[in-house]
């Protein structure tokens, strides 16, 4: 497999990317099924803000973030710790909070920390700006690929995910 080099998105407005961009994207999905983009437009600042608030959290004492535990299903969401097995034996123990973010109508802001206080801020600002991005890509890759610009965000249902009810 060729090296893949990052497409830069810098150009990229509300309307179009350079053709030459558009070609390599339309190239990156033919050939490898993906592709890595930079200067995207999700700004560094708000990805550093997370990974902050992600720390304090887990940073909270152990009762603190029992609070926001999640109940021990497939698809649940808040707050849990697991032993990681390898035959039989540990592993590593990891820590994790998963949290429905999209669409809005599945926030449970039950289990979102309350603790740090910007948590919750911080991260709606983040999936907001990664739904931005990802929307405007699905029509980058859609007009790349000579289809109309809205057909893979129609196909993938995606104008519903802001839908609170």
């Amino acid at each position: 497999m060729a090296t893949l080099n990052p497409i830069d998105l810098s150009g990229l407005n509300d309307e179009r990317l350079a053709s030459s961009d558009r070609a390599q994207i339309a190239e990156a999905c033919e050939k490898n099924g993906f592709f890595q983009v930079i200067n995207h437009g999700v700004p560094v600042e708000l990805n550093d803000r997370l990974q902050q608030v992600g720390r304090k959290f887990f940073d909270l004492t152990k009762d603190e973030k029992l609070a926001y535990a999640g109940k021990p299903v497939i698809g649940a969401e808040g707050y849990g710790s697991r032993m990681v097995l390898d035959d039989a034996e540990p592993k590593f123990w990891r820590e994790f909070v998963e949290l429905h973010t999209f669409p809005l109508s599945e926030r449970h802001y039950n289990y979102w920390p309350q603790q740090p206080a910007e948590f919750r801020e911080t991260v709606e600002k983040y999936t907001a700006a990664l739904l931005e991005l990802a929307q405007r890509l699905l029509a980058v890759i859609s007009e790349s690929l000579g289809l109309k610009t809205t057909y893979l965000k129609e196909a993938l249902g995606i104008s519903h995910l802001t839908n609170t009810s």
